[in-house]
């Protein structure tokens, strides 16, 4: 089963790039993950230029947020230049921000916000961490809220490859198959005309889950039907124990992790496969050759 392209690029995607994670620890984009913002790190490599990983996610994803981490010095990389090329190139397409760590002096903190604030006009701001990571988890969900990073979904979709299944048992009779998506409220699949006989609204107990090697069962109800490339799409909304909408809170926050790894396995396998065919070329690959995942 293979994954469109366009509905991985689909949504606001927030990149920190370059980041120091002994002040913001990859965990954190799981816990980010859970309060609707979708965030990966971008990390500097010789396999293809930081500059041009920036461009191919521009004209990738359209809709994406970008915070420098501006006390990153490898490879020699001036930030103002590198931003400054970015927003000319890209006509302001990509927000921007600048992330840095604690300053000694007020006066130094008060150049940086000069320079990048109001010299070059970043929209996203220029953040100060703190030395303690606690704090930082605080301090970035701050600017990720007041950036609306969140986009138009409050509970971000991972889409589904084979390695995640679903069963349950309607009416005495056995229902299997590949999810096509799941998130932390509702999960969705194919199913071929007349297999599930199931009426809206209808709650089924005790489904079985398997995402990619992590198994959970949970009760669900119908929201939603419509007939999708030759079949029926079902979508389902997790309910608890109690009968309340969603997941109960033990498995969601197994789950959290999961999902997270999953939607992220996707965007790697993704832009992977556009940095096979930049290899620091000079021009930037077909985005309209690339193949579903």
């Amino acid at each position: 089963m293979g994954i469109s392209v366009k509905d991985i690029v689909t949504g606001r995607k927030t990149f920190f790039i370059t980041p120091d994670t002994s002040l913001i620890p990859e965990s954190y984009l799981e816990d980010y993950f859970a309060l609707g913002y979708e965030c990966y790190f971008v990390e500097h490599d010789k396999r293809v230029k930081l500059e041009k990983k920036l461009d191919i996610l521009i004209s990738l994803f359209h809709d994406v947020i970008f915070f420098f981490n501006i006390d990153y010095n490898g490879a020699g990389v001036d930030w103002p230049i590198l931003i400054r090329n970015i927003t000319d190139s890209f006509d302001n397409r990509a927000s921007i921000g600048v992330l840095y760590t604690k300053r000694q002096t007020k006066d130094e903190k008060l150049r940086l916000e000069h320079k990048y604030l109001y010299e070059m006009g970043l929209g996203c701001g220029c953040i100060q961490l703190e030395y303690q990571k606690k704090q930082n988890f605080e301090i970035i969900e701050k600017i990720l809220y007041a950036n609306q990073a969140q986009g138009r979904r409050k509970n971000i979709r991972a889409l589904c490859t084979s390695a995640c299944t679903y069963s349950c048992r309607v009416n005495n009779y056995n229902v299997t198959g590949v999810l096509q998506d799941i998130s932390l409220s509702h999960f969705s699949f194919l199913c071929s005309e007349g297999k599930l006989q199931v009426q809206m609204y209808e709650k089924i107990s005790d489904f079985h889950f398997n995402i990619r090697g992590f198994i959970f069962r949970s009760d669900a109800v119908l929201i939603m039907q419509r007939p999708a490339n030759g079949e029926n799409l079902y979508i389902f909304a997790f309910t608890s124990t109690t009968g309340a909408n969603g997941l109960d809170t033990r498995i969601k926050q197994l789950l959290i992790p999961n999902i997270y790894k999953l939607m992220s396995a996707n965007f790697m396998n993704l832009v992977n496969q556009i940095y096979a065919k930049v290899d620091n070329g000079p021009e930037l690959a077909d985005l309209q050759e690339v193949e579903d995942i």
